[in-house]
């Protein structure tokens, strides 16, 4: 008993082998952390891997330019590099000039060291997004300012059309630029003094500033400002005043009312043109779709850089409008009617052009009222020997002596057709020069109906509306988005519209006060689209 009790105490006193043990654990201890780093870097490969191919797969898949279907784009990527079975959840949200895509999943790996350490298993999640916006926009507002807009039509579009403006117009440190051009119409647009200035439109009078269109140049939708423009002739079809100095009612305005403004960031001025536009005339929704859809063609652009260059629009404005395929702008047109087209006049060729068969003796008049008017006609004798009927200074009335000259001799003047028709309506021409000849037999009934119906129709409501399909077609050809409203519109302004919008999703029907809420939906759905890249 003794001798075991003093192995025992010798044992527990000897001290030899202590390392062997210490090694031993320690060299378990180090074999299991170098089995869970394999198992962790095996653990950061497998995640980096899926990481770096859904980064790559979404940055695809939110392209712009990328024409497939984003959730394909990603799925194609993942299952390429044999990822397939790790993707749980793809989500794309995207409208008219973003596109945002959302990938997640989780790869699960099998731990060879760990799980001495309970983890059989490890989970390797991944999660990435990619968006591409554009924030640079330009928009044209393409207004119906024609007769039918009168009352609460106007005053309604009027609020509409500024809540837009404020919601599509952002502050000056916000990335990106947007523009916003308006273009009211009628029977015509009014290009006005100063947009106006910067094209070229023919020589035939300086009393206002509309032009007209051949059928083919709304296939285009480019309007340059170099190339010479016909300009619309200047009358009243209406007035009958054979005393006025200048026509009351111009088919095109001679004042800047209604006038086109482009490309402004300014709300403030945008807002105050948009109080000034009142209704009257006409519907020629082709011609205002023509200008709106040319301001964001970039043939327009000398015109802007010089508008640019005397502060008209910004320097930044200058350069747009941008081309069809920066990828950095968007282009909206957003159109509205409350009616449908219908005919557009021009003077006759005989009563647009030339000389006309009226002499004037202003001399030194400082009341034109006091003009002297003659007026030349066949004697109808059968000579072709012309005469002149003279107005009677006194009372304005003619006489029916043959005179072999003018009133006032070579002082008088022989009026153009031009200044003829911008002093006296045609029915008021016709009135005042003929009534006299005719009933003296020196005119004849046609000629008297010629004048007194001066003008005649270039376009019908038809070829208008074929005009307007082929001007939104070209511009929707070229990427440009419209939206367009029928405001209170019969079925044919509905039908034209419908036709014009980018699809059925971007044509509003609306009444009354829905159309603020039309506009603003329209501007919010903008307005998402900027660039946050």
């Amino acid at each position: 008993m003794n001798t075991l009790k003093a192995r025992m105490q010798e044992f527990r006193a000897d001290e030899g082998g202590n390392i062997t043990i210490f090694s031993a654990l320690m060299l378990i201890l180090i074999l299991t952390i170098t089995g869970a780093a394999v198992d962790i870097v095996r653990f950061e490969a497998v995640r980096g891997k899926m990481q770096s191919t859904m980064d790559r797969a979404v940055l695809a898949a939110a392209d712009l330019d990328q024409e497939q279907d984003p959730i394909a784009v990603v799925n194609d990527y993942m299952a390429k590099a044999g990822l397939a079975s790790v993707l749980s959840d793809v989500h794309v949200e995207q409208g008219l000039n973003y596109r945002t895509v959302t990938a997640t999943g989780q790869g699960t790996l099998d731990t060879i060291f760990l799980h001495m350490s309970g983890f059989d298993t490890l989970t390797a999640p991944s999660h990435s997004v990619a968006e591409e916006k554009v924030s640079n926009v330009e928009i044209s507002m393409v207004l119906d300012i024609s007769g039918s807009m009168g009352g609460d039509r106007i005053v309604n579009m009027r609020d509409a059309a500024k809540e837009f403006i404020d919601t599509v117009i952002q502050p000056a440190d916000a990335p990106g630029l947007t523009t916003v051009s308006l273009v009211p119409y009628n029977a015509t647009v009014n290009l006005g003094s100063t947009f106006g200035s910067y094209w070229t439109l023919d020589e035939l009078h300086d009393y206002s500033r509309c032009v007209i269109f051949d059928d083919a140049e709304f296939n285009d939708t480019s309007i340059t400002p170099t190339e010479t423009l016909t300009r619309l002739g200047h009358f009243d079809r209406y007035s009958q005043d054979t005393s006025s100095t200048a026509i009351p009612s111009p088919w095109c305005r001679t004042s800047d009312e209604g006038a086109v403004v482009a490309h402004s960031e300014n709300a403030t001025a945008l807002k105050a043109h948009i109080d000034s536009l009142n209704a009257g005339g006409n519907t020629a929704i082709d011609l205002g779709m023509k200008w709106g859809v040319a301001l964001l063609d970039k043939a327009a652009r000398p015109a802007m850089a010089a508008m640019a260059t005397d502060d008209v629009i910004s320097d930044a404005a200058g350069a747009r409008p941008a081309d069809f395929d920066d990828n950095e702008v968007i282009k909206f047109v957003v159109v509205m009617t409350d009616g449908e087209n219908t005919s557009q006049y021009d003077l006759e060729p005989q009563h647009k052009y030339g000389m006309s068969d009226v002499w004037i003796d202003d001399r030194g008049n400082s009341n034109p009222s006091d003009d002297r008017f003659s007026v030349l006609v066949d004697d109808n004798s059968g000579s072709n020997n012309d005469v002149y009927f003279w107005e009677r200074y006194e009372d304005h009335n003619w006489n029916t002596r043959n005179r072999s000259t003018p009133d006032g001799g070579a002082d008088a003047r022989r009026m153009t057709n031009a200044e003829l028709f911008a002093r006296f309506g045609t029915k008021a021409a016709a009135i005042k020069f003929l009534t006299r000849p005719y009933f003296d037999g020196f005119v004849s009934q046609s000629e008297y109906w010629d004048m007194y119906y001066a003008t005649e129709t270039i376009v019908d409501g038809n070829s208008a509306d074929s005009r307007l399909s082929d001007i939104c077609q070209a511009a929707k050809d070229e990427g440009v988005v419209v939206f367009a409203i029928g405001f209170e519109a019969p079925q044919a302004g509905q039908d034209a519209m419908l036709d014009c919008a980018s699809s059925a999703s971007h044509y509003f029907d609306v009444d009354g006060v829905d159309l603020t809420d039309t506009f603003h939906a329209i501007a919010r759905q903008i307005n998402n689209l900027r660039l946050i890249q």
